[in-house]
């Protein structure tokens, strides 16, 4: 990931991007966030949300009473993140700056783990992978989404250039997956649906901690 004035993060705000930007990210962002909010029923689910950017999944999902919380490796989203959170009258208190690699809960601590785009930037997916698994229930739910082989804003970078708002299209890392590659991240758990989201550009797993 891109570190800026000494920040880690994506340097990208992805909720700035679907109400604001192109009309492709615009488009892009506004399925993303539909798949998330209908993905899994969050009724009485304590559920985190790891790389929760600037909020575009977190403030959504609360507002329509889900009990979760965000976290962040960048300090400058989630500062944008918790005057969101204000804006609509919510607590700062549910979202923190923390690695996805030592993510501060304890374990089983969540129903619900949400990792958004997250793996395809991280330098080790396989311990973002871990902790998610650490910190769900027993039987609990990981929903991760990943960009796929052929995702051509991943695979060309001057198509990223062209289509995303991004100031520096080589800024982070941004590796593309396969189903048998994402599955083999998570081994104490069984897959429980998988399938193609964002107009075939992306792959989604829910995978069920056994």
């Amino acid at each position: 990931m891109v570190i800026k004035n000494g920040n880690w993060g994506f340097d990208y705000d992805l909720d700035k991007a679907r109400l604001h930007g192109n009309i492709f990210e615009r488009i892009f962002h506004e399925n993303r966030l539909h798949f998330w909010l209908s993905a899994v029923d969050y009724s009485g689910k304590k559920v985190l949300d790891v790389g929760c950017n600037t909020g575009i999944l977190l403030i959504p999902l609360l507002e329509k009473g889900v009990d979760i919380k965000g976290v962040d490796i960048s300090k400058e989203d989630v500062s944008k993140a918790r005057k969101n959170l204000n804006k609509k009258d919510f607590s700062e208190k549910k979202v923190k700056v923390a690695d996805a690699e030592r993510l501060p809960f304890k374990e089983k601590s969540f129903d619900i783990v949400l990792l958004s785009d997250i793996l395809e930037h991280v330098k080790d997916p396989r311990k973002v992978a871990s902790e998610a698994v650490r910190v769900v229930k027993r039987k609990g739910i990981i929903l991760v989404t990943v960009p796929n082989e052929l995702h051509p804003v991943v695979k060309y970078p001057w198509v990223r250039k062209i289509l995303t708002g991004r100031k520096d299209v080589e800024e982070h890392l941004d590796v593309p997956f396969t189903f048998e590659k994402l599955i083999k991240l998570f081994p104490k758990t069984k897959i429980i649906k998988k399938g193609y989201i964002g107009f075939w550009s992306e792959i989604f797993g829910m995978f069920q901690k056994t």
